[in-house]
Order: C-alpha cells, then structure tokens, then sequence
C-alpha cells in the first residue's frame, strides 16, 4: 500500500489507493479546500487521480504557478460550458493554456460581436459562481468518440482519430450537463475560476492550416484572486 512521501521529507502510509485530495485531507481540512492538483513523482495530475504505489507528492494550490496554469485552463473549459448554453449549435475545436491566459476556438454560425463576448463572459461567471464540481472520467478511446458523435462535436472526434490511440484512454471532464475533453489536470470545483475575462476575438484556420475552416478564437486570461 502507498507511502505517501512530501516536500518536507515527511511520510504517510494509507492501506488503500489514494488522491492527492485524500492526502492534503488527512493532512487538514484547510489544505483539503485549497488543493487544486498533485504532482506525483514529478507529473501534473488531478486532484482525484488515484495513487496506488509510493510516491512523492506535492499539493499545487492556488499559490502556486502551476495552480494559475490550471485555473486558467478551466476557465477554457468554462467558457466552453457556457458558449454551448447560449448557442447550442456551436462545435467546439481546441481551448488550451497560453502565456497569461488560454483562448479557445469554436465554430459558430455567426460572427461573434462585443456584445456577444459581454454575453458570454456574464454565463461564465454565473456558472462559475454555482462553485459546481468538475468529475473527470477516463473512459475508452470508442466511449470518447462515441459520446462526442452524438454531440455533433466533429472537431473532437477529429482529435480522436488523429491524434490519440485508440488503447488509451482520455480523460473526459463533465462540467454540469457539458463535456471536455482534455489531458488535465483541471480544478476539482469551479470555486477556483471566479476571476477571469474575455479580452478579445480573432480568426483561426482548424489545425493551422488555410484549407481548413476558419474559426473564431476567443482569448481570455484568469487569476487567482480578483484583480483591483
């Protein structure tokens, strides 16, 4: 069963596979609350994802860079829950972390307008401030693509064929009745991504490339805490 080793030398031992949130709670309910991921053995990981054997590992909160990174990536995902509540019909491409913010791009059968960013940027925090948890399953690469199928989400399905093997297994984020797919980590409750703004809209060819179809790229960036 897993020794638990920290930054401080210290050791846990648990009799049962554990997440870096199981830990930071047996070590206290304060660190619990602001733990947003682990970094186990060196590798970013969820704040749920399971650890079966000894390992080192460190609570990234907040705090640290890596937890900005996080929030902001969230806040992709974010942005993405909320542009499917306001236009369903959108198909969702790529929404990754960028130097000081993310941006996501979407392909949308209208081009968006200051009002609608103003929109948008209104459903993300009212989401946002439900502090709703985010589940990550990992499921097969034919669940992935089956369940992106049905949502008429091609960009992904896309991703799929192309890009990921079909003996792995992605990681699917379900925010409320929306889903992500991403190699994460994410925040574990939407509490951390109460701070953010959409900054501005521009085009972008699916995958670089000119023959492909333009989209429109929303860039947003995140703190940790409310900007004055």
């Amino acid at each position: 069963m897993p020794v638990i080793t920290l930054p401080d030398g210290s050791q846990r031992h648990f009799d049962h596979a554990v997440s870096p949130m199981d830990v930071a709670l047996d070590i206290g309910p304060g660190l619990a609350k602001a733990t947003i991921a682990g970094r186990v053995n060196g590798e970013l990981v969820d704040a749920s994802d399971l650890i079966e054997n000894d390992a080192q590992l460190s609570i990234i909160t907040a705090k640290d860079e890596e937890g900005l990174e996080i929030i902001r990536h969230s806040c992709a995902h974010l942005l993405g829950h909320a542009i499917k509540q306001l236009w369903p019909n959108t198909k969702m491409a790529i929404g990754p972390v960028i130097d000081n913010g993310f941006y996501y791009d979407v392909d949308l059968d209208h081009t968006l307008t200051q009002e609608d960013i103003d929109a948008l940027e209104k459903r993300m925090h009212e989401l946002a401030e439900t502090n709703y948890d985010v589940i990550k399953k990992k499921v097969s690469w034919h669940e992935a693509r089956e369940t992106f199928v049905k949502r008429g989400e091609s960009y992904k399905v896309s991703i799929l064929d192309e890009n990921i093997a079909h003996d792995d297994k992605p990681g699917l984020y379900h925010h409320q009745e929306y889903i992500d797919m991403c190699r994460g980590p994410h925040v574990p409750n939407m509490r951390f991504c109460h701070h953010f703004k959409l900054m501005k809209i521009a085009g972008a060819y699916w995958r670089g490339d000119s023959n492909n179809k333009m989209l429109q790229r929303i860039y947003g960036t995140a703190w940790q805490i409310k900007k004055p």
